[in-house]
């Protein structure tokens, strides 16, 4: 019975057209005889009521005009339909066939034409008084003027009909029709015909593929808007009444297969067929078709109009448990970022890139409204993934770099609220290592960028005032992990200007207040503000602490020196505003002029000193070192002795050993015993030395203690003058 009833509304709607004629032919007639058989008495009746005169028939009236009339009124009404219908048509196409398939058009017309029919007729026989008198009052008094007095409003309907919005929305209503239809018991019960579930499968996508022809013409915006905005509500009331549908109908049809969103599509139906989303996939494939036309148009807002939808679609989607179509969303989602980063790079312009992944947040705070982890943590990887594709391309498109600092916002506002939401704190910990990625990824060497980009990150901005956060909410192990990466641009930087950029992005944090003063698609807020400046102070002095960590450890494991060498090392670099640990190991003339100003010298730390000068080869038995101190000196260096002013071609020298070179002494002692008594009457002499495996000869003058030592040596005063005298 469903079927031969399906037959029948079929047949009914292929030929409308003649279907509106036997159904306005068969109710003239019908009409034409009730009123003749029960109603012509009582008109005469009311017409009697109404003027007080008792009407003796109406076998006198004129009708030989009726026919011009509705001649007359045909002509009007449809010139206004072609007109009207010719003009609009031009902007919208397809109208022709939705009007066409307007029933209450059709069959006004079909009224009007057989109405005019009638009037000829009972003319014709009329003069031949072959036509009754009831026909002829039907025609005109009620017919007729039931006729003129429609057609004025009819014309009005037209117009509105006509109009780009009405054709819009009434497009969308009559799928959404056909779409809930097809939850009718009467309707699944044809889901066993191949024919007919091919011929719904059409017709819902037919729809779709008229709005998008319509986008394709209109060159409004508010008509764009709305046909994006009911291509989105329809996939989502789709979704809600999905699950009532018969299975057999989500088999891919041979329409679907050649439907042209899907002509380049291989492999993918019986994956579309398991998961049952062939109609969302069209509705998907539509929406990004408009998103890269819009791009490419410059129409930006209503770039972003099509991610806001699919960030309501994936709402739905969620809500509705619907895990394998999330999937497709989160999917959609990544296609569009591929999209608009091609479009930012050839243009240069972030726009599109802010606002997409402003809803592609919106998304994933969706995900995380109803606790969906495991989609949650795949659409983080692909956040950190194309954060670190954008920031690649910074070099090449400067702006680039500010949608890496958005990308880094939407994952901090996830990351704060799965925390205060109570979330495992082992996941929250893999999702904060990806934001640790987004700018520092593992195959990508930063001694490559511009150091100005390091300096100016914003993305260490948005991780420290996440780590403001921790600090706040007393994770402190999170916090250990965001500044153990803040850490690692210390050896592309330097201490000093990594402490530089540790001020200025304090500054930063501490006096950007929670809106711009400029406006922006997304309103004026600032992404870099943190509610949590209090704790910057504390969050600084770990950031320093972890810096001496890094610093003694590196000096420790570079030079091998012990943990109290690599300390007092440390401790020299903090005597001079400016000098860096890394400068002192490496440079000898700063660690030689530092030394006089460390305090506390015990004889602990004076061998730490010794030892450290050793291993740093900071002493004249180097090679390639220029001795420019007297602390330089190595031990076991062979030295001459003379009474200052003395001329050394004519008066020998003493011959020495230098035994111990100390911070504030170095100590000699005569190779002959003989030498003693006469370094014992000298207090002010001049010594000249010839470092091993070294060309140059060395002289500076400096005073002697002539008292001998505990240690049976004679003490020398330190000198910062030595010069080159002679190169052999």
């Amino acid at each position: 019975m469903y079927y031969y009833f399906y037959r029948l509304t079929e047949f009914a709607d292929a030929h409308r057209t003649f279907f509106s004629f036997t159904v306005v032919l068969v109710s003239l007639v019908l009409a034409d005889m009730v009123f003749h058989t029960w109603l012509f008495e009582p008109y005469k009746s009311l017409v009697h009521s109404l003027s007080g005169i008792t009407p003796k028939g109406f076998p006198e009236v004129d009708i030989g005009f009726t026919p011009e009339v509705w001649q007359a009124l045909l002509g009007v009404v449809l010139g206004t339909l072609i007109l009207v219908i010719s003009i609009a048509s031009q902007s919208i196409p397809k109208l022709i066939d939705l009007y066409m398939k307007d029933l209450p058009s059709l069959l006004y017309i079909w009224t009007l034409i057989l109405g005019g029919s009638h009037a000829l007729m009972i003319k014709i026989y009329g003069e031949i008084e072959l036509m009754r008198e009831s026909s002829r009052i039907f025609n005109t008094h009620i017919l007729l003027t039931l006729c003129c007095f429609i057609a004025f409003p009819y014309v009005f309907y037209i117009l509105r009909y006509t109009k780009p919005t009405n054709i819009i929305e009434r497009i969308y209503s009559n799928n959404l029709d056909r779409i809930q239809s097809l939850t009718q018991p009467h309707q699944q019960a044809l889901m066993g015909q191949d024919k007919i579930v091919e011929r719904y499968q059409h017709e819902i996508f037919e729809s779709l593929n008229q709005l998008d022809d319509i986008l394709e013409y209109v060159n409004f915006k508010e008509l764009k808007a709305e046909i994006i905005y009911y291509i989105s509500k329809t996939v989502r009331e789709y979704l809600h009444v999905k699950s009532q549908f018969d299975p057999r109908f989500f088999k891919v049809s041979q329409k679907v297969r050649s439907d042209i969103s899907f002509k380049t599509m291989v492999g993918q139906f019986a994956d579309m067929e398991q998961n049952q989303s062939f109609y969302e996939q069209k509705c998907f494939r539509l929406l990004g078709n408009i998103y890269i036309r819009l791009l490419e148009q410059g129409e930006f807002d209503l770039a972003s109009l099509v991610a806001g939808e699919m960030a309501k679609v994936g709402r739905v989607a969620i809500e509705l448990e619907e895990k394998a179509l999330v999937g497709s969303i989160i999917i959609r989602f990544n296609t569009l970022v591929r999209f608009a980063i091609k479009h930012a790079i050839r243009n240069n312009e972030p726009r599109n890139l802010y606002n997409l992944f402003f809803f592609y947040g919106n998304f994933i705070n969706s995900l995380v409204d109803f606790q969906w982890k495991d989609q949650l943590k795949q659409a983080f990887f692909y956040l950190r993934i194309y954060g670190v594709e954008i920031f690649k391309h910074g070099s090449n498109a400067g702006a680039m770099y500010f949608i890496v600092d958005v990308i880094a916002t939407e994952m901090k506002k996830v990351l704060e609220r799965v925390h205060q939401e109570n979330w495992d704190l082992e996941f929250q910990e893999a999702l904060l290592a990806e934001i640790l990625q987004v700018d520092n990824p593992p195959d990508f060497n930063k001694e490559d960028l511009s150091r100005g980009i390091l300096i100016n990150n914003g993305v260490r901005v948005l991780q420290m005032g996440l780590a403001l956060f921790y600090l706040r909410v007393e994770q402190q192990n999170f916090v250990d992990r965001i500044i153990k990466d803040v850490l690692d641009d210390l050896d592309t930087l330097g201490e000093e200007t990594f402490r530089k950029v540790v001020e200025m992005t304090s500054a930063r944090l501490k006096f950007s207040g929670p809106t711009f003063w400029e406006d922006t698609d997304r309103g004026n807020l600032n992404i870099y503000y943190t509610p949590d400046q209090e704790y910057l102070e504390p969050l600084k002095a770990q950031i320093y602490a972890g810096v001496e960590s890094r610093l003694i450890l590196s000096a420790q494991k570079m030079f091998k020196l012990t943990e109290s060498e690599a300390q007092l090392v440390w401790e020299l670099s903090r005597i001079q505003t400016g000098v860096e640990m890394e400068q002192l190991l490496k440079n000898p003339v700063r660690f030689e002029e530092t030394l006089p100003q460390l305090p506390d010298i015990t004889p602990e730390r004076l061998n730490d000193l010794i030892s450290v000068r050793k291993k740093l080869h900071f002493t004249s038995d180097n090679p390639e070192l220029t001795v420019s101190h007297t602390r330089q000196i190595a031990e076991g260096q062979h030295i001459t002795i003379q009474a200052r002013g003395s001329d050394r071609h004519k008066e020998p020298g003493i011959e020495a050993l230098v035994r111990f070179n100390s911070l504030n002494m170095f100590y000699v002692a005569p190779l002959e015993a003989a030498d003693e008594a006469k370094l014992q009457k000298l207090a002010h002499v001049t010594i000249t030395f010839h470092p091993l495996r070294r060309r140059l000869i060395y002289r500076f003058q400096t005073t002697l203690d002539p008292h001998k030592m505990e240690n049976g040596a004679y003490r020398v005063h330190h000198s910062d003058a030595i010069k080159i005298i002679e190169e052999r």
